[in-house]
């Protein structure tokens, strides 16, 4: 597995910090929660949890990811070889208006 950071850039400081809050509570939800009570984590920007209620089968994390705001920016620490594109979908949905792992960046 590759450790990957995926960076999520948004266009407030507050809302990098809201953004990171919610997908901390919902990457701890994914490992440890109750897989049939998705919490309304991604209310707030109007996306559903629904839309990304995924269980701890679907992903390939050993470890919990973590979701750090920077400034304006979101970066996810994670060890995964197969969901980085639902995350990126996700920062894309929660309105990052710029979506890239490191290393990518133009």
């Amino acid at each position: 597995m590759d450790e990957v950071e995926i960076l999520g850039t948004f266009d407030t400081e507050e809302t990098a910090r809201h953004v990171a809050k919610a997908l901390n509570n919902w990457f701890n939800w994914i490992m440890e929660g109750d897989p049939d009570e998705a919490p309304d984590f991604f209310e707030d920007f109007g996306v559903s949890t629904d839309d990304y209620a995924l269980n701890r089968d679907d992903v390939d994390w050993d470890d919990t990811p973590v979701a750090r705001a920077r400034g304006n920016r979101v970066t996810i620490s994670l060890e995964s070889s197969g969901t980085t594109d639902t995350l990126e979908e996700l920062l894309e949905a929660l309105g990052a208006y710029d979506v890239a792992q490191a290393g990518e960046e133009e």
